[in-house]
């Protein structure tokens, strides 16, 4: 037998009535949002990494507030990785104070001097002085005032994976270019390009394989900003004549997850060309022979940084009907830069590197172009801006 509470239906139905009605008038409470948790907390101190290209890092805090941050690269398929230790964090302080941050590198050495950003301000190189290495430089110090609130610390001003893209998309904005997702990152992110302008050939430009290396993005921007701004009759000429393939971010997910080389598959995408294991470096190496079709791919540019500037080219003897671009490039830099790059010519087809695939699939002369990693931002659009200017002159004729 149900036994009903005594007083029968209608007086439940009436208590019922009366808890809804005093539920309705109850004031609207808002739960604090919770983000993901700090790598690290204590003494008014917090590390976090919860942001598109922060590094891979663990850290602990001594009971005087002093920081140590390790820093970790991606894992890799291959043994070994190439020494590029990124690192990016945020510090939030309680108070205003005077900071002691080592980042701790195990097994690899210090790379990157150290960039730092504060609230809404721009991005500033610390002082060497702030820095100071141990004898085997696999630990660096950093002594810094740190202000209350936030403070980025990273190996260079940070651009995760949508920065590059959005860039090249304003700077091609009304100029008849077409934005195309050509396919996706083994974590699905989208793989963007950008084609347009005129016909009978073709040039492909593409940066940031390698994550860190963010002055090779520079001279990106600054080729790709000189082949659009430039205005007089060879310009106008080589922009109806070519047709231009930008890839500007072809490793999404090595980006935004802060890897130092590799992609989310633990591979190095500019040693996967020909053998296209990875679905970034197929679906764009496929989509670069779709928009080339029958015409004539002239130059492949591929933007990178590394310890210092230099160009790695394809020897002049090769096989390619507009291998004579390089001379043209070579004195375009040696009379318009103030410091000019040095030169290193080879050409391995098994290398699976882009400069290598454009050589032999397109016939073009791949040109590797890598940027000192403490160059200015003005002196890396600067270069990119001679390799725009040279290819325009020489192309355009």
């Amino acid at each position: 037998m149900i036994r009903l509470w005594q007083g029968g239906l209608g007086a439940a139905a009436g208590l019922a009535a009366m808890l809804a009605s005093a539920c309705e008038n109850l004031p609207e409470m808002s739960l604090p949002a919770l983000g993901p948790p700090p790598i690290c907390a204590d003494a008014g101190l917090r590390v976090e990494t919860s942001f598109p290209a922060a590094g891979r890092h663990d850290c602990a805090i001594a009971p005087g507030g002093a920081i140590v941050v390790s820093v970790d690269h991606e894992p890799a398929v291959t043994e070994g990785i190439n020494p590029s230790p990124w690192y990016a964090f945020k510090l939030n302080s309680d108070t205003p104070r005077e900071a002691t941050i080592t980042l701790d590198y195990t097994d690899y050495t210090h790379r990157y001097a150290p960039w730092i950003k504060r609230g809404g301000t721009a991005w500033q190189k610390l002082p060497e002085a702030s820095l100071a290495l141990n004898e085997r430089k696999t630990r660096a110090t950093i002594k810094m005032p740190l202000s209350q609130g936030e403070t980025y610390i990273a190996a260079q001003p940070i651009s995760p994976a949508g920065d590059n893209t959005g860039w090249t998309r304003n700077a091609l904005s009304g100029r008849g270019f077409t934005e195309t997702k050509y396919g996706a990152s083994r974590e699905g992110r989208d793989l963007v390009g950008f084609v347009g302008g005129g016909g009978i050939e073709v040039i492909v430009a593409l940066t940031r394989q390698h994550p860190p290396e963010t002055t090779g993005q520079e001279a990106y921007r600054g080729f790709v900003e000189r082949l659009m701004k430039r205005d007089d009759a060879r310009a106008n000429a080589f922009r109806a004549r070519h047709r231009m393939i930008l890839a500007p971010m072809p490793n999404p997910d090595g980006v935004d997850g802060g890897n130092w080389r590799l992609n989310s598959g633990g591979v190095d995408l500019n040693r996967d060309w020909g053998q296209f294991t990875q679905p970034e470096t197929k679906a764009l190496s496929d989509w670069i022979v779709a928009q080339a079709g029958d015409r004539r791919v002239v130059a492949m540019m591929d933007f990178h940084s590394t310890d210092r500037t230099v160009i790695y080219a394809p020897p002049l003897e090769s096989p390619s009907p507009t291998i004579g671009f390089l001379p043209q490039l070579k004195q375009a830099f040696d009379t318009r830069l103030k410091s000019p790059p040095e030169w290193s010519y080879s050409h391995n087809p098994a290398g699976g590197t882009s400069k290598g695939w454009a050589l032999e699939a397109l016939k073009a002369p791949g040109i590797t172009v890598e940027l000192w990693d403490q160059i200015s931002l003005e002196d890396a659009r600067a270069l990119g801006a001679a390799a725009a200017d040279a290819m325009i002159d020489y192309f355009a004729r």
